[in-house]
């Protein structure tokens, strides 16, 4: 789905309730934004204030691909036949359910400011993931050719999302991939840039959380 679509969305949610903010140092759900479980591979996140107009699914799984070109046609092609956003991630290198959904967050939030880098909602939820205000930098947490593990977003209306959720079902492996965990950290410390000596002020436990703050800055980084 374009960005301009989505610009209309949240242009309407911010004159339907102004009580729709982000607050860019925090990684909870803010006013206006709701998620669960939906089940143990797929999160639901919705803006509340539109009173259910516009939501967000993260599915979870294992894919093999053998040809990434033909397989981003795929997610175009779902993404086209329901008019939703479709941005598949490398979950070994998503710190938790809290990074990917601030990412989200961050991301719609630009685009309701109009201060988003991409012209694409899922590369400018990209972007906030890897923690890269440059894009090419970016695609480094994407899909690649081999095995996967992979967290899909997936947003737009309500039906169209269940309807494209359903149809990525078909080609996904659903596995619980979202939490950290310690077969992610090399990825994850090697990608962020995460430091030996943060590591040992804050302790092993709180990477995602420095993880978080590396997308908090996103929007500072020249």
């Amino acid at each position: 789905m374009e960005t301009s679509r989505f610009s209309e969305l949240l242009h309407s949610a911010a004159e339907q309730c102004k009580h729709l903010k982000i607050d860019p140092a925090d990684n909870r759900i803010s006013a206006g934004f709701t998620s669960r479980f939906l089940s143990p591979t797929v999160i639901l996140i919705e803006i509340e204030c539109i009173s259910g107009c516009m939501e967000v699914q993260i599915l979870t799984g294992s894919v093999s691909i053998e040809n990434l070109p033909a397989f981003l046609k795929t997610l175009a092609a779902i993404s086209s036949a329901n008019s939703v956003t479709v941005q598949g991630l490398d979950a070994d290198r998503i710190a938790g359910e809290a990074h990917i959904r601030f990412a989200v967050k961050k991301a719609l939030r630009a685009i309701e400011k109009h201060t988003n880098v991409a012209n694409d909602l899922g590369i400018e939820i990209m972007r906030y993931a890897a923690g890269e205000r440059q894009i090419g930098k970016a695609l480094l947490i994407g899909l690649h050719e081999g095995q996967n593990n992979a967290a899909f977003v997936i947003a737009g209306e309500p039906q169209s999302v269940s309807k494209a959720a359903g149809e990525l079902k078909k080609i996904v492996n659903e596995k619980p991939l979202l939490d950290y965990s310690p077969s992610k950290r090399e990825s994850i410390i090697s990608h962020f840039n995460i430091t030996g000596p943060e590591i040992k002020a804050v302790g092993e436990d709180k990477i995602p959380e420095l993880v978080i703050e590396r997308v908090a800055l996103v929007d500072v980084l020249k």
